[in-house]
């Protein structure tokens, strides 16, 4: 070979064969590129922002394998990575502009990339003829129907929402009055069965029961599903009931509680109790067996002695779909007149209650999820099973009933909408019908992208000319799963997606080490997603996301206590930027409107926690952080549960979304953040929070574990006693709302909440403990008397007219 090639090019084989096999020596070839492309550029990347880019973004630049992933973490500049390789590929001649493609989440990230790409390349003679293509999916999918003379005429229901919501509530209401079993199945299923003996533990069904709503034809919110099928019942048989209306004598069975029925038959001395036992008189998990069944054979002897009459319904009724005819029999037998609501009078009731307009947002939900999803009736039958979903066939009947009918409108209107813009515009490409032309695809927001969206990048990449592409996202900013987002794009993006190039950006400009410490521990806690060190440029030493409750003068008020944090915040700063932030839009108009009252505060900003990705401000004040279905972590599992099976699938982490929301929230402050809590309904959030690993500044004395074990109720695991001005004065009330109706006494003493025992009723503060003697008959207090053996203790129910209690007690 010496004598047939010269030496240089001998020189340069032994050089290429210390590479080989390439497999074996790929790092040290990529470390060796990477080198020395970072010092032939490392004139343009110290200019081409505003600031010198750091070394990861300058690696994720450069790095340009058939895949590569670049995870962000909030505020490090993902956008300036964007930019900066586009104008890369163009100024060192690798890529010509009609080259590349840019991918944007929404029109708004479009238009910003756009102008940051045209003012950054400006120097390069970057205009708007001659830039990169910039689109959305959506635009994009557009620009190829028609280019392929395929109609892309906008459905109504796209342009004015509004629309489509109408048309489907009135395709429920023709469903509905089409048949009786119409109207019955959408009743049905408006009501997701639980079987209470399923639960684990008494917190779990507590914070079920408190979390979602049974309400009945009536107006009631009643505590169980079963109780539920009972009153609906009644109703449309035109039973008149009460719901835990109070018996007629006072009395106590069950300590702390005066003895009220499930049910109560208007006008008679009948009344109803459904008790939670199957056959063998076993109880759910949490209660105790033996006292149960006790408190049943004294319910009975009460009814006894007081001459009315007890109708038992059980578990095992239901359980064995008997629950309606057992009703059925009992009310006849007890010579309860019926007589059955017609139809045309349901619809009428349902219509008047929201319950059809309620059920017309889920089933709207569930269409877009299962248009996003490009779900077909199959798909959407194993999705609802796997799930659990009760009535999973009715369902899926129903939900293809919709989709047809929806897609059966669009074709009559002759035109598309969001949805099929993506679908059919993938078929397009596939079919040969359009041929991507692009070298280079870089993705913005990666870690929202849907299936839909990634089958029609997949479809770009695989009939194109073989291009590059180039992720930029946060997995831990992943938080439009309800739009089709699925992370495990992201999160599973080798096994998925394929081998690519990993490059992290972890240095931030915006906020400081405090908040990047809480925000980026919290959000860590989810073992499915990648682990990221934040650095931040601006180091401070002390705390600054700061705790506060939403007690404000002697009255839970977030509206006053967030103008109170405003006014202190402009005492030290007078022109910062400021932004009021929650998880739902009430919260903010409620804020609004108490600003608007106050001349003083001008220039705040007003963001939900979803819109307010990608914005920042240097002080913000999240709101939002109490229990329930509108607090935050939002608990809502019954209204959501046919949605969710539907939805992409999501990581088993408690509540990782909404936690990832918080992330988001968070790292919006540039200096510093304020949560605003309420610390007798407290969010889940907030308890995690408290720890000391988190480092919260905890500005309020009401979040002190003493003084919450003050208000704290003992007979619920997440309830707090807060005291309440009624009709006929002030009185504690718990927290948990139906899971607990405690409502126990005011201390006499020192007005902290106390507990009713069988014989007396104690102060929960442990400084006071003072004690009030109780009749263990009926509840009320007792008093002193004098008798001819001498002193006793005698209720003070002695003298009331129609339920007299004559109970005494030896003074001890």
């Amino acid at each position: 070979w010496k004598n047939k090639i010269n030496e240089n090019t001998i020189t340069s084989l032994n050089e290429v064969i210390n590479y080989y096999p390439v497999d074996n020596k790929k790092d040290t070839l990529r470390s060796l590129y990477e080198t020395k492309t970072l010092i032939s550029r490392k004139l343009f990347f110290n200019k081409i922002e505003s600031n010198p880019l750091t070394d990861q973004q300058r690696l994720a630049v450069i790095r340009n394998n058939d895949l590569n992933l670049v995870l962000a973490a909030a505020g490090t500049g993902k956008t300036s990575v964007i930019v900066s390789k586009a104008i890369d590929l163009i100024d060192s001649k690798r890529a010509k502009a009609n080259e590349i493609l840019i991918l944007a989440y929404n029109n708004k990230a479009a238009k910003e990339l756009r102008a940051r790409l045209l003012q950054r390349g400006e120097v390069l003679g970057i205009t708007e003829e001659n830039s990169p293509n910039i689109y959305t999916f959506h635009a994009l999918g557009r620009l190829i129907l028609k280019e392929a003379k395929i109609s892309t005429y906008l459905s109504d229901f796209t342009d004015d929402p509004k629309k489509l919501e109408i048309w489907l509530t009135k395709w429920i209401m023709d469903y509905m009055k089409s048949s009786h079993s119409a109207l019955k199945l959408i009743i049905d299923l408006s009501y997701q069965p639980i079987n209470p003996f399923d639960f684990k533990s008494k917190e779990e069904y507590d914070s079920y029961i408190r979390d979602n709503e049974y309400r009945t034809f009536q107006g009631e919110r009643v505590k169980s599903y079963q109780e539920i099928l009972i009153a609906n019942w009644l109703y449309m048989n035109g039973v008149d009931y009460e719901y835990e209306a109070p018996f007629v004598s006072k009395r106590r069975i069950e300590v702390g509680f005066d003895y009220r029925p499930d049910f109560h038959i208007k006008n008679t001395n009948i009344y109803l109790e459904h008790f939670g036992i199957d056959r063998d008189g076993k109880t759910r998990f949490d209660i105790d067996k033996e006292k149960y069944n006790n408190d049943i054979l004294r319910k009975r002897d009460l009814h006894k002695e007081c001459q009315t009459t007890l109708i038992e319904t059980y578990h095992y009724d239901w359980i064995e779909n008997n629950l309606e005819q057992r009703l059925e029999i009992l009310i006849s037998e007890n010579g309860i007149k019926t007589h059955k609501r017609s139809d045309e009078e349901m619809f009428d009731v349902l219509k008047e209650m929201g319950f059809i307009e309620e059920n017309s947002k889920k089933y709207l939900k569930c269409l877009q999820a299962i248009r996003v999803e490009r779900l077909d009736k199959e798909s959407i039958l194993k999705r609802l099973k796997s799930s659990n979903i009760f009535f999973a066939k009715q369902y899926t009947e129903l939900l293809d009933a919709i989709q047809n009918s929806y897609i059966n409108e669009l074709v009559s209107q002759n035109k598309i909408d969001f949805d099929d813009m993506i679908i059919r515009s993938t078929k397009v490409v596939e079919d040969g019908e359009y041929r991507p032309k692009w070298n280079h695809i870089l993705v913005d927001e990666f870690q929202d992208i849907s299936m839909s969206r990634m089958d029609f990048l997949k479809s770009i990449i695989n009939h194109g000319s073989n291009p590059i592409l180039t992720a930029v996202g946060d997995d831990w900013q992943s938080i439009y799963r309800f739009s089709g987002g699925k992370l495990e794009l992201t999160t599973r993006f080798d096994t998925l997606i394929g081998q690519h190039s990993f490059t992290k950006l972890e240095k931030t400009f915006r906020y400081n080490n405090s908040i990047a410490d809480t925000a980026g521990m919290f959000v860590m806690q989810n073992p499915e997603q990648y682990k990221k060190n934040v650095e931040t440029h601006t180091k401070v030493t002390e705390s600054q996301v700061y705790l506060i409750d939403s007690k404000y003068k002697e009255e839970n008020s977030i509206e006053n206590r967030t103008l109170q944090v405003i006014k202190k915040i402009r005492e030290n700063d007078a022109n910062g930027s400021i932004a009021i932030l929650a998880r739902y839009n009430y919260l903010l108009k409620n804020s609004k409107e108490a600003i608007k009252n106050d001349s003083q505060i001008e220039n705040i900003y007003h963001w939900t926690f979803h819109g307010s990705k990608g914005l920042e401000a240097e002080y913000c004040i999240l709101l939002g952080f109490f229990q329930g279905k509108v607090g935050f972590p939002n608990m809502n599992k019954e209204e959501a549960v046919v949605v969710e099976a539907l939805l992409p699938s999501l990581d088993t982490y408690p509540h990782s979304e909404e936690r990832r929301l918080l992330y988001v929230a968070l790292t919006r402050a540039k200096k510093k953040s304020y949560l605003i809590a309420d610390p007798m309904a407290t969010s889940e959030f907030i308890n995690e929070l408290l720890s000391p690993k988190y480092k919260l500044n905890i500005v309020s004395a009401t979040f002190e574990e003493k003084f919450r074990k003050i208000f704290k109720c003992p007979l619920c695991t997440s309830g707090y006693f807060r005291l309440v001005k009624g009709k006929y004065g002030e009185f504690y009330s718990c927290t948990s709302g139906s899971v607990c109706l405690s409502k126990p006494r005011i201390c006499e003493k020192c007005e902290a909440p106390s507990i009713d025992t069988a014989n007396k009723s104690i102060c929960n503060n442990i400084n006071c403990k003072h004690e009030k003697i109780i009749c263990d008959r009926c509840g009320r207090p007792m008093t002193m008397r004098d008798g001819k053996f001498g002193k006793f203790l005698g209720c003070t129910g002695y003298g009331i007219k129609g339920d007299q209690c004559k109970n005494t007690r030896k003074y001890l």
